[in-house]
């Protein structure tokens, strides 16, 4: 067989299962990832729930200025966001798809290249992000990328 360049899906069918609580759920994150495109940040930020959680990789605490653990609040959320903006300089971030879920989860995954800013090397991934939506906003956000190579590419 060749190989295709579109993704293959599997979903497994179970019973009970439950309906999506707020059909936009998947909106209020393709509008995030619009207004990060767009570089405004104050648009970004007012997605994120006054009760967020952010895990960037790792659900962990975290050293001044280091990405990767865990961010609670909106005053840590916008510590997330400044963090992005001081490691990386972004040279591609490419959404490939957007799917709900039950229980007003909502999963993102594509790919990115970073510039590391404090070295100049070159970080490349795939990326997947899993949010739950409360109140046309994101309560819990779940960032996943390849952490292997963000250390090589910082160091």
């Amino acid at each position: 067989m060749g190989q295709s360049s579109e993704p293959t899906f599997v979903f497994i069918k179970y019973e009970n299962r439950k309906q999506m609580k707020n059909s936009n759920n998947k909106q209020v994150l393709a509008s995030y990832f619009e207004a990060f495109g767009r570089g405004d940040m104050v648009a970004v930020r007012s997605h994120f729930h006054p009760n967020c959680k952010i895990v960037s990789v790792r659900e962990a605490s975290r050293v001044n200025g280091q990405l990767h653990g865990s961010y609670q609040g909106l005053e840590e959320a916008e510590t997330f966001l400044g963090n992005i903006v001081s490691l990386f300089d972004t040279q591609s971030f490419e959404v490939k798809s957007l799917m709900e879920a039950e229980e007003n989860v909502v999963y993102a995954h594509g790919s990115f290249v970073h510039k590391v800013k404090a070295k100049g090397n070159m970080f490349e991934s795939d990326w997947v992000q899993r949010c739950v939506i409360a109140d046309g906003k994101i309560l819990e956000y779940r960032f996943y990328e390849d952490s292997a190579a963000y250390e090589i590419a910082a160091h």
